[in-house]
């Protein structure tokens, strides 16, 4: 079969299920076929799980042929990141201090994919417990963005990212504390989808608590909005998870940008921008304003929220590593050590201010979402650098400037998208971010809809 079924959407694969000139089976063997010829130099899979995979897609195709689809993704090719779990699979978190025992329980999110009859390939590479915006680890190494592979892919969600954008899989599952969807989405050229916090159930626990998020990512954003429409659902296990508000995402996805109120502020007052990235932020703001939009450039009034954010996250580390066995504790990546141990630094008065802190920030971005429907901004402030560094300055992690416009959106809790809207003179891709007000992920899939409809498309990459 050509290469070409591995660029299909999961709305075109299922479309050809469906009229019977596909089967689940074809475009499951396509999703290994890349994996088996990229693998090698892209390093995105942790786990395949072929054999599981060709049963699911035969009872898929089954279901098929007797008119019985299980859901909208019935028979599309999944990856799912390797901090999630997967009955059958083992869950490694990208660390040495883990084990190769399959687990024996989905998680939430990967029980409504099932329910809904997707083909879960296997699992993604990913930073050691998502602790790094870029994808290496010393369990499975470097894993390499497929526009340029001396370039990184970004992370932790990488290995998910590359698996997309390269043809691997259609749809995969990351996971966002901090801008983990929307950091590889930018740098590889997909779109990546942080929902309301609660919107898609989490597993337990979540050491990240209030801020922890999984959503899909794709390399359309029709396909977004079809796997919310399996993934927006509440689960019992996750007992914060939002009801089922009857959303059908994919319902007025075209309605367009016209008099949308959209707000511009490319590094929301404290990131320090590439200029090759505020150029391109820039330009699709005019973009809107030729789709129709009520373009104004304006900047909500958060500063920069590291200090509190961080407060949190030191806590998260600690508890993250203290659920470790004590021995396999020095195997574990260094920078989740340091700050885990930092956590000793703050009193119990520090972390209540810093929950104050999220509330009051929360409040600020509600207000700031009665005048604008939706705030444009730059997904990540540089392009990609070196596949073997932890930071655009180097190879140790130095601070998280570069990621100053993603972690707000988990500290408030809002949905927020990344799509490609362009690339660099040196081919990478830069990333737009749409956020919109809680609960309106219908809205921010809208607009970035409307984005990618009205401007021309990025290509692929150049991995063939």
């Amino acid at each position: 079969m050509s290469t070409e079924c591995n660029w299909l959407s999961a709305s075109e694969l299922t479309a050809g299920f469906q009229s019977g000139e596909l089967s689940p089976v074809d475009a499951l063997e396509c999703s290994l076929a890349r994996i088996a010829a990229l693998d090698g130099r892209l390093n995105a899979m942790a786990h395949v799980a072929a054999e599981s995979a060709r049963g699911e897609a035969l009872a898929s195709a089954h279901r098929w042929q007797s008119g019985n689809p299980l859901g909208p993704l019935d028979g599309v090719p999944v990856a799912v990141k390797d901090l999630i779990p997967v009955a059958g699979m083992p869950l490694r978190f990208g660390s040495l201090a883990s084990s190769d025992v399959p687990v024996t329980e989905d998680a939430p999110s990967v029980t409504h994919l099932r329910n809904s009859g997707a083909v879960i390939v296997g699992k993604t590479n990913t930073a050691e417990h998502g602790w790094k915006a870029v994808c290496r680890n010393e369990l499975t190494g470097i894993t390499r963005n497929p526009w340029n592979t001396e370039r990184t892919p970004g992370g932790s969600s990488g290995g998910s990212a590359v698996a997309v954008a390269s043809g691997m899989v259609a749809l995969a599952l990351g996971g966002d504390e901090g801008g983990s969807i929307r950091v590889p989405s930018s740098f590889c050229g997909i779109a990546g989808l942080k929902p309301t916090w609660g919107r898609v159930p989490l597993h337990q626990p979540a050491y990240c608590g209030t801020w922890s998020h999984v959503g899909p990512m794709a390399r359309t954003v029709g396909d977004l909005a079809l796997a919310m429409n399996v993934l927006g659902k509440p689960d019992p296990r996750d007992w914060e998870s939002l009801p089922d508000d009857g959303t059908d995402y994919r319902s007025g996805l075209d309605a367009g940008a016209e008099g949308l109120r959209v707000a511009i502020s490319p590094d929301l007052g404290y990131v320090a921008l590439d200029p090759e990235v505020e150029d391109a932020v820039r330009a699709a703001a005019v973009q809107f304003s030729g789709l129709g939009a009520q373009v104004e450039e304006a900047t909500p009034e958060i500063g920069n929220p590291i200090d509190p954010y961080y407060i949190l996250v030191r806590l998260a580390a600690r508890a993250l590593v203290e659920s470790v066995p004590e021995v396999q504790r020095p195997l574990l990546v260094e920078e989740l050590r340091k700050d885990a141990a930092d956590a000793d630094r703050h009193t119990a008065m520090d972390v209540k201010h810093a929950e104050m802190e999220q509330r009051r920030l929360g409040a600020v971005m509600s207000n700031f979402f009665q005048e604008f429907d939706v705030l444009v901004t730059a997904t990540v402030a540089v392009p990609a650098f070196g596949a073997a560094d932890d930071d655009p300055s180097g190879k140790k992690r130095v601070g998280l400037g570069w990621t100053g416009t993603t972690y707000p959106f988990n500290f408030t809790r809002l949905p927020a998208i990344s799509i490609p809207c362009g690339l660099t003179r040196g081919g990478l891709p830069i990333g737009l971010q749409i956020v919109g007000p809680r609960f309106a992920d219908a809205m921010v899939l809208c607009a970035a809809r409307a984005y990618e409809a009205g401007v021309p498309g990025i290509g692929r990459p150049p991995i063939d």
